[in-house]
């Protein structure tokens, strides 16, 4: 049976003590198995969705932490036969650290190109990929984390496979808001999607990295689309965005989120944010797309789920808390841009970027909600050596932030690490960029609490170079943190002691 298996293995990290693998098949192919020799394990998948003509597989199986580290092999097979990726591997390993070792982590962002132009121009596009993998064979990774925009679908409202999406990008603005879903859109565009994650999920050292890797993925505006959340209320509400927005969200759940709720902070609600403990950190990710607006990031509900949870971190012993937000809480400021938007004639076109920020004028009291609420956790007597750690993408450059409140001396760091495949701005965008934004410290609030732009050790401020980033605990007791570069000259590293 050759090549059977057209997208995966997939494989996640659920719990401390429970993984899971998910495959994608041709409709109709046998009911695959998961081998696992060395538990003496053959588990059966479930089907738990179909993806256009093909069919999206999970399966789950506990491995409970080692006293040391050790590397588990699997295989998947269908009427006894082991089956085959695209590329004719037909099995798999990842490591499992033991109980009281030092995990090495890694974090991307930013998978894919915003535009065709982008994606031809790009020689090597899935380079860093190739290095991940290097990298992962010579010194194995615990855990990948990934925090938005693992696809890009802009291309959709020109994409060839959506005809009656182009059609409608022709009306005008007011006739696109009033327009219905047709029952061809609909078609069109679960179609797009489904031909998305299959098309850019396929290199090959991506595809095995993913394999071998266990991840958690939180998307951003382009998993959906470029900006989405962003947009005037009545583009938002449209029918044919919230057509897209459902579709990409389906997807999303099965191949990010593996079809599993377990560890979202309320399965029954409008967001999809997820938290959960690995080792030696707090994990969580925060879903700033699916209740996104043009006034608000989450909902009130969601602010009180976020605290629900971490009063529960709070009595399970002191950890390193990850924070995923798809756009770093600490950036360049593009405040003297939002303010020349509504004067001149590209107000339009950059509105949905501008919108996207924290430091955007209708932001700023959320970005200042985020920052206590994950202050005040750090307050906390049982978190009094925790090192707190925003990881954001989105900007398509590294670089270091840091929040300070110098009464209390406590912090939290920002780490943006973007993109893995999406290449740098040129450096006359960039020198657009530096020109219209600001880096200057700002004070929140009563200006007791501070937000910086910092230098990496060994590198320039900001990294315009493709990147992804390391973490892991040193004997120094140090979280130290290393940007890994498409341009070998740069080394960037960071460290992070507790507050």
């Amino acid at each position: 049976m050759k090549n059977p298996i057209r997208v995966g293995p997939l494989l996640g990290y659920e719990t401390s003590d429970l993984y899971t693998v998910c495959i994608l098949l041709d409709a109709g192919a046998p009911p695959p198995v998961l081998h696992v020799p060395s538990l003496a394990l053959l588990q059966a998948f479930k089907k738990i969705a179909d993806v256009g003509s093909q069919e999206f597989w999970r399966a789950e199986f506990p491995f409970p932490p080692p006293d040391a580290g050790v590397t588990v092999r699997y295989e998947i097979q269908a009427d006894g036969v082991a089956l085959a990726d695209p590329y004719d591997r037909v099995g798999w390993q990842f490591y499992v650290p033991g109980k009281t070792e030092e995990p090495l982590l890694a974090y991307a962002s930013c998978n894919g190109f915003s535009s065709f132009k982008l994606l031809r121009d790009t020689d090597q596009p899935y380079r860093l990929w190739e290095k991940l993998k290097e990298q992962h064979e010579a010194a194995p990774f615990a855990l990948l984390l990934m925090g938005g925009d693992q696809v890009y679908a802009d291309e959709i409202w020109e994409s060839k496979r959506c005809p009656s999406l182009r059609d409608w990008s022709e009306l005008n603005w007011d006739q696109q808001n009033k327009a219905k879903a047709t029952v061809k859109m609909k078609q069109e565009i679960a179609a797009f999607y489904d031909w998305l994650y299959t098309d850019r999920w396929s290199d090959e050292n991506m595809s095995l990295v993913l394999a071998s890797i266990p991840s958690l993925m939180m998307w951003d505006d382009h998993d959906i689309f470029d900006g989405w959340g962003s947009y005037p209320q009545e583009r938002h509400d449209s029918e044919v965005f919230q057509e897209a927005f459902r579709q990409a969200a389906r997807l999303y759940d099965l191949f990010q989120q593996r079809g599993s709720t377990t560890n979202r902070l309320k399965a029954d609600a409008n967001h999809r944010s997820f938290g959960l403990r690995f080792r030696n950190y707090t994990i969580l990710a925060l879903d700033n797309r699916s209740e996104r607006t043009i006034e608000r990031i989450m909902s009130n509900e969601h602010w009180q789920d976020v605290k629900d949870w971490l009063a529960q971190q709070s009595t399970q012993g002191n950890a390193n808390l990850l924070v995923l937000t798809g756009v770093p809480a600490v950036y360049r400021s593009f405040a003297a841009v939002e303010a020349a938007m509504d004067t001149t004639p590209w107000h339009e076109e950059l509105e949905d970027d501008v919108h996207d920020h924290w430091s955007s004028r209708t932001h700023l009291a959320e970005r200042m909600r985020l920052v206590m609420v994950l202050l005040n956790f750090l307050e906390l007597p049982s978190q009094a050596k925790c090192k707190a750690i925003l990881l954001s993408g989105d900007v398509h450059v590294g670089a270091l932030g840091q929040i300070w409140n110098a009464h209390k001396r406590i912090g939290l760091t920002q780490l943006i690490s973007s993109g893995i495949v999406h290449p740098p701005p040129s450096a006359f965008a960039w020198a657009g960029i530096q020109m219209m934004t600001s880096d200057t410290p700002e004070g929140l609030g009563d200006g007791e609490v501070t937000t910086e732009m910092l230098t990496p050790f060994g590198s320039p401020r900001y990294l315009r170079t493709r990147n992804y980033l390391t973490l892991k605990s040193g004997t120094d007791q140090k979280l130290w943190v290393n940007w890994v570069c498409e341009n070998e000259k740069l080394k960037p590293t960071f460290a992070i002691a507790s507050s």
